[in-house]
């Protein structure tokens, strides 16, 4: 039964929207069909369009206002600041896919598992799917109902109405974010056959990294006014 589920995953190809409501069965599709441009091609987009629906948000140019900011070039500066934030919006992402990668491909080393730097680069890509869906909903609602883009409204700091550390803390647990740990997991698992303790272990460390992060962030807008 085994070796007829191996050859069947083989001329089978992992599906985007199908990581959402079955990953295990995608990942494990990515183990023997690792595909890696169309994933990467549509989050850069989704990503894309997430980073300009942020910057189109009335919430985005009140930032400039609150930091005091003078002089004639305050046109230019936001102009400047919407473009490089779209830029990375969609350059972001895939450098998170390929840092990720490397980190999970180097950590391999030291295991049993045979997974490549493929595998992983796919897995990561297709992960990225979620967290551009994210994206692309917060800029909604950012470009609907206002906001700091770093206030992102499925994060648990959008309950707490707060420039505290505790609210930057916060802001950091975040639902998809939190999607994407578990989808890690899981795919560590499936795709790269870690031990379950394993796997686990090193999502929730690149959790407390990606929380730690967004609460510095958060609390460097703050410090600098914006």
């Amino acid at each position: 039964m085994n070796e007829v589920h191996e050859e069947t995953s083989k001329t089978e190809k992992p599906s985007l929207v199908g990581v959402i409501w079955s990953p295990g069965e995608q990942f494990a599709n990515i183990r023997s069909n690792p595909k890696v441009w169309l994933p990467l091609i549509v989050v850069t987009v989704l990503s894309l369009i997430g980073g300009w629906l942020m910057v189109i948000g009335p919430g985005f140019e009140e930032q400039f206002a609150t930091a005091e900011l003078e002089g004639e070039n305050i046109d230019g500066i936001i102009f400047f600041t919407k473009i490089t934030t779209v830029v990375f919006s969609a350059i972001g992402p895939i450098l998170g896919i390929l840092f990720s990668s490397f980190i999970f491909w180097l950590i391999n080393k030291a295991t049993s598992s045979e997974a490549t730097f493929k595998q992983f680069f796919s897995m990561n890509s297709y992960i990225g799917f979620i967290s551009a869906i994210g994206l692309i909903l917060n800029g909604i609602l950012l470009a609907l109902l206002g906001g700091s883009p770093g206030e992102l409204y499925t994060s648990l700091g959008a309950l707490v109405n707060s420039e505290s550390s505790i609210g930057a803390f916060l802001n950091g647990i975040e639902i998809f974010g939190l999607w994407t740990i578990v989808l890690t997991a899981i795919g560590l698992r499936v795709t790269a056959r870690w031990p379950k303790g394993l796997a686990w272990t090193i999502a929730i460390i690149f959790l407390v990294f990606t929380i730690g992060a967004a609460a510095v962030g958060s609390m460097m807008n703050t410090m600098s006014g914006m």
